[in-house]
């Protein structure tokens, strides 16, 4: 039997500007982490506890981030100062974010508002420049399926 697994390339990491609804595919995109979702807990301890155990309770959800690496193309619009990502980042402004897998399973993607919280360029010697991207996310990651 075929597994259902979903390789890694061809995933697309899209922004929009907040609630503007037209997505725009980030270039050169390479690796990709998150969104790294967590739900903290406070613990509550006490003389009463069963069995000397630690007693957790739930509180907030935290939506996360995603880490991402691009391939650096200098002038390219959508990693840049002027309408990309290091603009978004110096405004500090919020943006709207899809993160699509490849084909057969592009309609099971993900939505969330998120800030460029770093911008890293690196350019090393013998390889090629590039990103590294960090985006904080602010409410909640939506999966479609």
């Amino acid at each position: 039997m075929a597994s259902a697994a979903v390789a890694g390339p061809g995933w697309l990491l899209q922004h929009s500007a907040l609630g503007a609804g037209i997505y725009t595919t980030l270039t050169e995109v390479k690796d990709i982490k998150g969104p790294s979702q967590v739900l903290e807990t406070d613990e509550i301890t006490n003389q009463s506890s069963p069995n000397f155990y630690k007693e957790f309770i739930s509180t907030v959800l935290d939506g996360g981030e995603v880490v991402f690496q691009c391939v650096f193309v200098p002038g390219d619009a959508t990693q840049g100062q002027v309408t990309g990502l290091l603009s978004w980042m110096q405004s500090r402004g919020l943006q709207d974010w899809k993160l699509i897998p490849p084909s057969p399973y592009a309609a099971d993607y993900a939505t969330f508002s998120a800030f460029v919280t770093k911008w890293d360029s690196g350019e090393p010697v013998a390889k090629h420049a590039t990103l590294d991207v960090t985006l904080r996310i602010t409410g909640p990651v939506t999966w479609t399926f």
